[in-house]
């Protein structure tokens, strides 16, 4: 017999709110596992001792928390889902009487709190995740990610433009009627396709943009940024990070304008690690010999591959490491077994620079091989410190350094498919280098409370919820090695859920 269903609102009700959260829902465990009473102190300073009480600051902590936990990426929607949903009422204390707070509450606090506030909170959760065990500092990976800036290319200017109106008063007005013709004007108008004279137009020619003569006006700080097929032309900025390969806890993050290098990062990242790293593993962005210096003579071995530069046009004559160098005698010698000289204490982009006799290069046989007709010998740049590099490329050739190095895809890159994919960081939320920074800070913090829920849970059924991929959940499952697709390539990941 077909049911029917019909609804007739009740005067009372019998109810209990807590009794309708699932006792498996992520909000009772965060709940159980993650103390936000620090928040209070964190904010204290950021709130007057008189006038009207405020929403409780761990309120809106937890407000935050369910937007990135969820991927919820506008704080108006999260304020209604969090008014029409009980678990997240229960989880920030409010009953269903209760009126919750305003999506406007969220962006003021924000605001008002300032970036500072919210690298305190990053830090105490990655506290948290130290004293669980969850970070060792066996060995930390190193990386980056584009993520796009809540900005149009419409929305750029010229520079001189942004700060000086491109027209008077006058000027625009004539503009606008000039391109806004009568209807006697528009019925005399010409073909789109010819000129007065009848004649075809020539093809518009495709604009370019330039962040040295162009700046947005919806975002000044978000920098233009193209890497052909992989990364089209696009407003963005950059998240630079290292993460831990024991539980993959991100240990540090800094973000930076879209065309800061990585390599220009990686020491201020390993300076805010929580406790001392023994190694280090990146891609070979990273490899240059000032970073070698640092992680070497900090004891890190550097298993980094190293970043040889230099133009295609120069792959043509012999390479550099054709050239033999003698430390001891501090010259180099080409193939034909000429010496190379340094030439002058001057150094010139960080480099010393070595040149053969020009005697040598003009009766040498292989001149052409070696030596562009532009300029009378060869020359060859050592930079100062490339000591350390010839010592990292011999650590560099054993199969622990090896291994690292392809560990880092089944690290590195697998945090950057989970913000990306599962916590709305793709695009940035808000305006501004400040702003994007608490979006990135949050984001990783969340990242580690998932695994500090995993951790002290040890619950398949909630972290089945938070992976983001089937191999994930697998290797929580049975902490095997498991096989896994990349891209067009197959690799296997590890995971130590002990």
């Amino acid at each position: 017999m077909m049911g029917i269903k019909s609804y007739q609102e009740r005067m009372f009700y019998n109810f209990s709110l807590s009794g309708k959260v699932p006792q498996d829902h992520l909000v009772r465990t965060l709940n159980e596992v993650l103390d936000l009473r620090f928040v209070r102190e964190l904010v204290a300073g950021k709130y007057s001792h008189t006038g009207q009480r405020s929403v409780d600051p761990e309120v809106l902590f937890k407000m935050m928390l369910i937007g990135y936990f969820y991927g919820i990426t506008s704080e108006r929607r999260l304020a209604e889902d969090i008014s029409v949903n009980m678990a997240y009422m229960w989880y920030l204390g409010y009953d269903v009487d209760e009126q919750t707070p305003n999506h406007s509450v969220i962006s003021k606090a924000r605001a008002r709190y300032g970036r500072a506030v919210f690298e305190e909170f990053f830090n105490r959760i990655l506290e948290q995740c130290v004293k669980a065990g969850l970070v060792r500092g066996e060995k930390v990976f190193a990386d980056s990610t584009y993520i796009r800036a809540d900005a149009s290319l419409k929305s750029l200017v010229l520079r001189q433009d942004a700060v000086e109106p491109a027209l008077s008063s006058k000027e625009f007005v004539d503009k606008v009627f000039t391109e806004n013709k009568t209807e006697a004007e528009t019925e005399h108008k010409n073909d789109d396709t010819t000129d007065p004279d009848n004649q075809p137009k020539p093809p518009e020619h495709r604009q370019t943009f330039s962040n040295k003569t162009h700046v947005s006006t919806t975002d000044p700080q978000a920098a233009v940024i193209s890497h052909g097929q992989k990364l089209p032309l696009q407003l963005a900025y950059k998240e630079h990070f290292t993460v831990d390969s024991h539980a993959r806890v991100i240990t540090a993050v800094e973000v930076t304008s879209a065309l800061v290098g990585d390599e220009s990062q990686l020491v201020n990242l390993i300076e805010k690690q929580p406790i001392a790293i023994k190694e280090v593993g990146a891609d070979t962005k990273y490899g240059t010999c000032s970073n070698y210096k640092y992680l070497i003579e900090h004891n890190i071995l550097p298993s980094i591959p190293s970043w040889e530069g230099g133009s295609p046009s120069r792959e043509k004559r012999f390479p550099q490491k054709q050239f033999t160098y003698d430390q001891v005698t501090d010259t180099y010698t080409c193939p034909q077994g000429k010496q190379l000289t340094r030439g002058s204490d001057a150094v010139y982009n960080n480099s010393h620079t070595y040149h053969a006799k020009k005697k040598d290069c003009n009766e040498c046989p292989l001149r052409e091989k070696c030596v562009s007709p532009r300029v009378s010998c060869r020359h060859i740049f050592r930079q100062i410190h490339q000591s350390f590099k010839d010592r990292a490329k011999e650590y560099l050739s054993t199969e622990h350094a090896q291994e690292t190095i392809r560990q880092r895809k089944c690290y590195a890159e697998l945090i950057n498919a989970e913000s990306k994919t599962r916590h709305g960081l793709r695009r940035a939320m808000f305006r501004g280098l400040d702003n994007m920074t608490i979006q990135v800070l949050l984001t990783a913090s969340v990242q580690n409370i998932k695994r500090l829920l995993a951790h002290f849970t040890g619950s398949a059924s909630v972290f089945k919820d938070l992976c983001t991929d089937i191999s994930d959940f697998v290797l929580f499952l049975f902490n095997r090695p498991v096989f896994a697709w990349f891209g067009n390539r197959l690799v296997i990941r590890y995971w130590d859920a002990t």
